[in-house]
């Protein structure tokens, strides 16, 4: 009974660490950098002016003059 107990929280422990990533990369999409200047959404939904370089997310800036 002890190693059924000890296998079953083995393969949980597992599964967690495998499907934390997936779950993580859900949770925050990439974008895809088609255009040279980009503008996203930032962490706390304020717009940013973004650069990209050779397909590359480089830089983010506050818009602005």
């Amino acid at each position: 009974m002890k190693s059924f107990v000890l296998t079953v929280v083995g393969l949980l422990a597992l599964v967690v660490l495998l499907v934390g990533p997936v779950v993580g990369r859900l949770a925050h999409p990439t974008t895809d950098c088609s255009n040279r200047v980009m503008v996203i959404k930032g962490p706390r939904g304020e717009p940013l002016e973004c650069v990209c370089v050779e397909g590359t997310m480089a830089a983010c800036l506050s818009p602005g003059p």
